[in-house]
C-alpha cells in the first residue's frame, strides 16, 4: 500500500514562484510592443521622402502623390530640381514652394517677407546687383553723340566737360540727383529700346551679379518699372505651370480648365 505524497510547498509559495516567472515574460512582451509601435510611427530608411502631401488650396485641397511624381521625373531623366529649383541638387529637406511663392503678393507680404522667408532665397528676387560696367567713351562720342553736351552739361554749368561723379555722388544731394539716376536719365533718352527690356536690357551695359543675402537690396521696381509687377508667380500659378506644362508635354493626365476636379477635392 502506497503512502500519499504531500507537497511541501505551501499554496502561497506557489503563487510567488509563478509571479516571478511571469514578471520577465511581461517585461519582454512590453518591450516588444514598444518596438512594434515605434516601427509603426517611425519612417523606414527607404521612405525618407514623403509618400503623399496635402496642399491647401482655395479651390479645394489637392492630395499630391509625391512618390509617384518622383518616379515620373526620374523616368524622364530629371531630378528633384525640376520642381524644387532653389538649388541644382536639393537634399532631402528642400524648401517648401510657399517659402518663395506667396499666395498673394500684397502689402503684408512686402512688409513681412524679410523675416518670414529663408535668407538663402533673397537672391531669387534681388538679382540686380550691378557688376562691371561695359562702356566705351570713344564709341559713344563717334557713333551716338552729336556733341559733347548730349551727355555732359554745357558751359552754363561747367566750363569744360568733366567726369559725372565730380558733382553726382552715390546719393542725391538737394537738387543734384544721384550718379546712377543722372546717368540713367541721359542714357534712357537715347536707349529707349534697351530700357523697354527692363532687367534684360541692363546686361547690354552691365555684368549682372547675384544679390548678396544680408546686404541692402534695391527695391524690385527700381528695375521692374511697373510698381504692381510681382517678381515671382503666385503659388497657384507656379503649381499650375509646373503641373499642367508637364501633363501637356506628356499628352496625358489632367490639364486644362475642365480638369480641375481631377486634382482638387471640390
Amino acid at each position: 500500500m502506497k503512502h500519499p505524497v504531500f507537497s511541501c510547498v505551501k499554496p502561497e509559495h506557489k503563487d510567488t514562484v509563478l509571479k516571478k516567472r511571469y514578471v520577465p515574460i511581461t517585461i519582454v512582451c512590453g518591450l516588444l510592443a514598444l518596438l512594434a509601435l515605434g516601427g509603426q510611427f517611425a519612417p523606414a530608411p527607404s521612405e525618407e521622402l514623403p509618400v503623399r502631401l496635402r496642399l491647401d488650396n482655395k479651390g479645394g485641397d489637392v492630395v499630391f502623390t509625391h512618390s509617384r511624381h518622383v518616379q515620373y521625373v526620374e523616368k524622364d531623366g530629371g531630378n528633384c530640381a525640376k520642381c524644387h529649383h532653389e538649388s541644382e541638387n536639393p537634399g532631402l529637406t528642400p524648401l517648401p514652394c510657399g517659402s518663395c511663392h506667396a499666395t498673394e503678393f500684397d502689402a503684408k507680404f512686402s512688409s513681412d517677407h524679410q523675416t518670414t522667408l529663408p535668407e538663402e532665397t533673397c537672391t531669387r528676387c534681388h538679382h540686380a546687383e550691378l557688376g562691371k560696367l561695359t562702356y566705351s567713351h570713344d564709341d559713344h562720342a563717334e557713333q551716338y553723340a552729336s556733341s559733347c553736351t548730349d551727355c555732359h552739361h554745357d558751359t552754363d554749368i561747367e566750363a569744360e566737360p568733366g567726369a559725372c561723379n565730380q558733382c553726382h555722388g552715390e546719393k542725391a544731394d538737394g537738387d543734384t540727383p544721384a550718379l546712377r539716376d543722372a546717368v540713367h536719365a541721359k542714357c534712357e533718352s537715347c536707349h529707349a529700346d534697351m530700357y523697354e527690356q527692363k532687367l534684360e536690357g541692363c546686361n547690354e551695359c552691365h555684368e549682372l551679379l547675384p544679390g548678396k543675402a544680408g546686404t541692402l537690396q534695391p527695391s524690385c521696381n527700381s528695375c521692374h518699372f511697373d510698381t504692381d509687377a510681382t517678381p515671382l508667380p503666385h503659388r497657384m500659378d507656379s503649381f499650375h505651370d509646373q503641373c499642367m506644362t508637364c501633363h501637356e508635354e506628356a499628352g496625358k493626365g489632367p490639364f486644362g480648365e475642365k480638369s480641375c476636379t481631377r486634382c482638387h477635392t471640390r
